[in-house]
Order: structure tokens, then C-alpha cells, then sequence
């Protein structure tokens, strides 16, 4: 399999339901498309993408900066976001530069024969520029197709694929629809340098007129600038933005679907800061009291006014960061952070109009802080669903969950009984993820564990506070752009004494371990001392998913779940009157070791978690995926070494290029 990205500023249209228009904007972007192509591959494939990079250079005085601040924004590289591959050489290294003005570069993957088929995806990863290529659209889904079917496990290594059972009594599968999740935050700047940004000047709204051309282009003011309202309301830059989350490059496109058929719907948050509480609502006649979820006048089929707060379409998770569930997770909302992603079976059992929203809420639950949108999350509208009544006359009496266990015993047709039984009950063991070397339905909880590492996440604000330093080998950030620099607390790394280091090309920064060894992170925020913050996160780390063991409440220093492993009641209740306290944490409780390679992160909880370096020598990056914080510093990296090589000695394989 290959694949050409040419990467270069492209001009492109953007709707605005707010401005009842569309916005021009002028991005960088692969192919010239807001969202770049969807790559199909399969096990054992050799993925070969050559990357070419069309924009030009920079001012000198642009870049480039001192590390961990965000520059040299035409610099560029690839991820692939989940795939279990080499980080080394023309693989999955996110150490080498491609230059502008011509830089080329040609990736190859050789994707194992044993790699799980999931939802991935692609984005840009330039250390600094990584927040400005991802929001500008550098970002596209990685589908591996699954074919192996659970007759066949004995010389597929164990490894039967979902897929493989997704198909209705005539072999007919089921719709397979990928959504890219994107929030591109587009500005207009009056002037050629992009130094201001135009804003309302009562209310710090972001504003475009409609002759202007929008673009991504300054890091403080499109990423982590907000304002303060007379009211003493802080509202950071997405919220100011006002723009909206697109689906594969579309705003609030009309999707089509019909009543009975089960979908599979692959959700990919390709979002840099913000989090997405999926819902699917009917919708209902008559105007909201929310007037962001009123449906627009294209997307009805009257001309009757239309509102998404109709009854909730369960959403049945069968898969988290493209790894199958050991068990269907059944959601009303889907909370979906930066890097995320998740494959849900979704049925309506009647026509009409539905909606997909990103859900109001409080900020406990979101990667924005408190401080920043105190008056929560509003809702908004991401899509909408024209359902038809399907012409040949498939029963849609039947309800959500008779739905996809009829689905799954058509599928499953041929199987041995107990298989057929343990997905009628919603038991996925025998096609769920398992780690390399093991045996279906197995996990990491028997292996003995090597080292006990930390990953806690801070951020030390910018200008530093009286009594602040910089961590050892840290420069002062230009302060125009960085409002933090990053860190990540590992206890087994230290520097001079400091256990909170931001990311560094210094050997004597990073952590060490062997081929073969198991580690068990903790995983967490806390303050580091003068002038630092806690706040919320996402952990990501390349190559290697990590399984979640448990998740502590730090105040009690218990575990959130119970002996059942399901969540203890005051994690997933709301109190009496419907408010939510700081315990009410729904997002964890159906993360009882599941596996997956991103997960959030937020204060007053721990998250314990296990990985195995079963293969791939080479440096794994280790950072928080609101990439922002990552372009500031707040990334590490794992170097995975060889059992039989001096854990003192660095290899220059993966450190090629012009960092």
C-alpha cells in the first residue's frame, strides 16, 4: 500500500452556520483538502507514504526558537496515531525533520502480521509545530481492515477480528462510516504578519469579514489566549473562535441512514484542546431553549422548525483507540478527548431527523479548566442523521439491544455455540485485543512488573512567578508565544535533583528500559512547586498501548470500582439534584482494563496502567495530546533498548534530522 501527502498551503471554504456563510481560508494542508485522505491497509501490509513538503521557509526571525516554544511552523513530520510500528529509521519517527521548500521524505511501515484491525489515524507531529498542523487540517483517518476470521485463529496467532462477524445473515456488512472529528480554529488578522487577531471588541468574539481569508497561523492568540468578561467569565480561544467541529472537512453535514441497519461508526477526536461529549439525539418539532441546537433550514425536511433534545440513541462501544473491548460498553454520551477514538454500533429503530451533538456539561469532565469556562460546555450541533424508512420492509420494531444481538448471531452464523452465546451477551473475549505473545482473552495482569515509573503532568506558568526556576537545561521560552512550559514528572528520572522535566534531546533527560520488560505507570496532574498548576491532561504514548489497571481516588486513596469492577455509585450519579460533584467522574467507569494508547487525565485521580515492550527497539514519545501543552514542553520519551545493548549508550537510528 502507498500513499502521496503533498503538504502546502491550499484554499478552501469553510461553512459558518453563525455567519450563514461561507468562511475562505487559506491552510496548510495534505492534498489540498481540509481533511486529508482516509489510508485503508491490512496485517502484514508495508505502508509506504512519501511525504512532500511544498510550503515555503520562514523568517529567520520565526524560527527558530528555543526549545519547547512553539515555531518554525513549515517544518514538519508524520505520526501514525496508535499503530503498533518501529519509531525507528523511515517508520514511525517523529525525531526527523522535513524541511519547506521541497523537503521530501519516504516513510515505510512493515505492519506486523499480528497488528490489531481498528480505527487509527495520521497527523503531523513536528515537536512545536504540532498544534498548528493539526488544527490546520494535517490530520487524516488509518482503517486496518480486518480479515481474520475466528475459524482460522490457529495460524493467525490467536487473533480472530471483529470484522469478521459486522455482516447480516446474506454476508451483507454493515455500513462502515469514518468520522473525522476536526476543529480548526481559523482567524483573520489585520495585518500580514498575523501578529492581530480581529475581534469584537465588546465581546473578544473572533470576527472575519467576508471578503477576508482565514488561516492558522498564531500560536498565543488561536491556542491559549482567553478573555475575561466584566462578569469576571473567562473564555478561552476555542470558545471565543465560536467555529464549530467539522466532520471529515464538512460543518454539519446531512448524513444518510435507514431505520433497522446497524452502522459502524468510527469516531476519530482529531481536535488539538477540546473535548467532544457525543450524543445522538432525535430531534423533535419546535425551537429549543438552546438555539445551538436548533437544526439548520437545509438540513430539515420541512420547513418547521426543528430542535435536537429528543430521546438519546445508545451507542454500543465496541472498540476504544482502535482496540476491540473485552466487552460492548452501551453510552448515552461518549466522552471523546484529544487523540481519541471509538467504534460504536448505532441502530434507529424509526425515520426522521437525528442529531449528533457534542453535549453540554460541566467543565469536570472536559480538558478545559475550570477557570477557563466556569459556566461549562455548550452544546452544539456536529451533524444530523436523515433516517428512511427502509423500502423492503426490515422489522424496526425491535429494541437497540435486540437489534445488535440479532446482528451479531447473524454474523456468527457457522461459529461454535459458546462463541455465538457470548456475543448475544455482549462478550467480545473472543475477538478482543490481546497483547503481542499472549493468548486470546489474556491481559498483563499476571506478568511480573520491572519498574514502577510516574508520568504526572504540569505546567509552569509563563512569565515565571516569584520564587520560580526553570527546570535544569531548560532555556526561557519567548514568552510572547509559550504562556507554560511543560512538564512530565517521571521519579525514576532525575536531573540535578528535578523529577519534572519538560521534553528534551538530552540522553540524560529521558527513561531507559529493555526489550521484554513490563512497566506500571502512574499516571496523574499535580503542582511541582512555585508557580506550577495541575489542571487537565491526556496521556499518549507511542507504539505501545497501555492497559488501565485502575483508577484511584486520590482523596481516599481507594479504587473508583468495585470487587464487580463496575463503578462505585458516587462516580457515576449525578448528586440528588442533578448537579455534578467533584466525584462524578462517568468517563472512568467503563475503563476497567481496557486497553488503549490515550486516556484523560484530570485532578483529584490516578490512573494505574501496564505496558510491555514486547518488541520495536527504539525512543517511544510519551506527552499530553492537548497539543498545545505538548508543543510547550509537556513530552518525554521511552527509549526502548535491546537486552543485549549498553542502557548508557543512545543509538542515533531515530535521532536523525533537523530537530
Amino acid at each position: 500500500m502507498s500513499a502521496d501527502l503533498e503538504l502546502a498551503y491550499s484554499r478552501n471554504r469553510i461553512w459558518n452556520p453563525s455567519e450563514n456563510r461561507y468562511d475562505s481560508v487559506k491552510l496548510r494542508s495534505y492534498n489540498g483538502c481540509l481533511a486529508a485522505p482516509t489510508i485503508v491497509v491490512s496485517p502484514g501490509d508495508e505502508l509506504r507514504i512519501d511525504l512532500h513538503n511544498d510550503l515555503p521557509s520562514e523568517p529567520d526571525a520565526d524560527c527558530s526558537k528555543p526549545i519547547n516554544t512553539p515555531s518554525c511552523f513549515n517544518r514538519q513530520n508524520l505520526h501514525l496515531h496508535g499503530m503498533h510500528v518501529s519509531p525507528e529509521g523511515h517508520a514511525d519517527n517523529v525525531m526527523h525533520s522535513i524541511l519547506p521548500d521541497g523537503g521530501t521524505w519516504n516513510y515505510q511501515y512493515a505492519i506486523p502480521d499480528t497488528h490489531p484491525a481498528g480505527t487509527f489515524w495520521y497527523h503531523a507531529h513536528q515537536h512545536g509545530a504540532t498544534s498548528i498542523g493539526v488544527a490546520s487540517g494535517e490530520e487524516g483517518a488509518l482503517i486496518v481492515r480486518g480479515q481474520r476470521r475466528y475459524a482460522d485463529r490457529a495460524r493467525n496467532g490467536g487473533v480472530a477480528d471483529i470484522d469478521t462477524v459486522l455482516h447480516d445473515r446474506y454476508g451483507n456488512p454493515v455500513t462502515d462510516r469514518i468520522m473525522l472529528f476536526e476543529q480548526i480554529p481559523y482567524g483573520c488578522f489585520s495585518d500580514a504578519d498575523h501578529k492581530t487577531l480581529l475581534q469584537d471588541s465588546n465581546t473578544g468574539v473572533w470576527t472575519c469579514p467576508a471578503n477576508a481569508e482565514g488561516g492558522v497561523e498564531n500560536f498565543r492568540s488561536q491556542f491559549i489566549s482567553s478573555r475575561t468578561d466584566a462578569d469576571g467569565t473567562q473564555r478561552d480561544a476555542w470558545s471565543l473562535s465560536q467555529r464549530y467541529t467539522l466532520v471529515n472537512g464538512q460543518t454539519q453535514p446531512v448524513l444518510e441512514a435507514h431505520t433497522g441497519d446497524v452502522e459502524r461508526w468510527r469516531m476519530i477526536a482529531g481536535g488539538v484542546h477540546d473535548t467532544l461529549n457525543v450524543q445522538i439525539v432525535q430531534a423533535r418539532s419546535g425551537n429549543g431553549k438552546t438555539r445551538n441546537l436548533n437544526i439548520p433550514a437545509y438540513a430539515r425536511n420541512s420547513g418547521n422548525a426543528m430542535t435536537c433534545d429528543g430521546a438519546v440513541v445508545g451507542q454500543y462501544e465496541i472498540a476504544e483507540d482502535g482496540l476491540t473491548r473485552r466487552d460492548i460498553s452501551r453510552k448515552g454520551i461518549n466522552y471523546l478527548y484529544p487523540g481519541q477514538r471509538s467504534d460504536v454500533l448505532v441502530s434507529f429503530r424509526k425515520p426522521g431527523l437525528y442529531c449528533v451533538i457534542d453535549q453540554g456539561g460541566s467543565t469536570l469532565n472536559t480538558v478545559v479548566p475550570y477557570k477557563s469556562r466556569p459556566q461549562g460546555k455548550s452544546p452544539s450541533i456536529i451533524a444530523v442523521v436523515s433516517v428512511k424508512a427502509e423500502s423492503w420492509g426490515r422489522e424496526t420494531s425491535s429494541d437497540e439491544d435486540t437489534r445488535i444481538r440479532q446482528l451479531f448471531l447473524e454474523g456468527s452464523e457457522g461459529l461454535p455455540m459458546f462463541v455465538r452465546a457470548r456475543l448475544a451477551r455482549f462478550d467480545l473475549t473472543d475477538f478482543a485485543f490481546f497483547p503481542p505473545g499472549g493468548v486470546p482473552g489474556s491481559d498483563l495482569s499476571s506478568l511480573t512488573v520491572t519498574h514502577s515509573p510516574t508520568a504526572y503532568f504540569a505546567a509552569l506558568t509563563m512569565p515565571l512567578a516569584d520564587g520560580a526556576s526553570l527546570p535544569p537545561g531548560q532555556p526561557m521560552p519567548d514568552t510572547s508565544i509559550n504562556g507554560m512550559i511543560g512538564l512530565v514528572q517521571n521519579t525514576l528520572v532525575s536531573v540535578d535533583g528535578v523529577t519534572a522535566l519538560p521534553f528534551s534531546m538530552d540522553p540524560t533527560h529521558i527513561y531507559k528500559v529493555r526489550l521484554g520488560d513490563v512497566d506500571e505507570w502512574r499516571i496523574g496532574t499535580r503542582t511541582m512547586g512555585t508557580g506550577t498548576t495541575a489542571g487537565q491532561h491526556v496521556f499518549h504514548i507511542h507504539v505501545n498501548p497501555v492497559e488501565i489497571m485502575d483508577i484511584v481516588d486520590t482523596s481516599t486513596g481507594e479504587s473508583i470500582f468495585t470487587d464487580d469492577h463496575t463503578c462505585k455509585l458516587k462516580y457515576r450519579l449525578k448528586d440528588a439534584d442533578g448537579t455534578e460533584n467533584s466525584s462524578y467522574s462517568p468517563e472512568f467507569c467503563d475503563q476497567y482494563h481496557v486497553f488503549r494508547d490515550s486516556l484523560f487525565v484530570k485532578p483529584g485521580f490516578e490512573t494505574v496502567v501496564r505496558t510491555q515492550y514486547a518488541d520495536f527497539p527504539g525512543d517511544a514519545m510519551l506527552h499530553c495530546h492537548i497539543l498545545d501543552h505538548e508543543d510547550q514542553g509537556m513530552m518525554t520519551y521511552v527509549s526502548v533498548r535491546k537486552a543485549e545493548d549498553d542502557m548508557d549508550a543512545m543509538s542515533d537510528a531515530s535521532m536523525s534530522g533537523t530537530m
